[in-house]
């Protein structure tokens, strides 16, 4: 089964982008990602597993309006992006901000 309608909804709705040959998490996704952690850690949820709020934040995000098959690709696929840090390195206009 191929993940690719997934990845294209993913950068529809401005979770992910295409940068070069690979695809990168967008900022709109470290801030979901980072809202369903402090929800998550709010709780006393344990985060050892990054999975967790991966899956809250695509949960909050796409609720009813996605299966679980879908949703199942999208903790898949944004889970690898997300445990890669973000490029933080100056942008090429000079804003000194990283890509997202």
């Amino acid at each position: 089964m191929s993940d690719e309608p997934v990845l294209e909804r993913l950068i529809a709705d401005g979770f992910v982008r295409r940068q070069s040959n690979r695809c990168v998490p967008a900022e709109r996704w470290h801030a979901a990602v980072a809202r369903a952690a402090t929800s998550l850690l709010a709780r006393g949820e344990d985060l050892d597993d990054l999975r967790v709020p991966v899956a809250w934040a695509l949960s909050e995000t796409y609720g009813e309006c996605t299966n679980d098959e879908d949703l199942v690709q999208m903790v898949a696929l944004m889970t690898p992006l997300t445990a890669v840090a973000p490029d933080l390195s100056p942008s090429p206009c000079g804003a000194g901000r990283g890509p997202g």
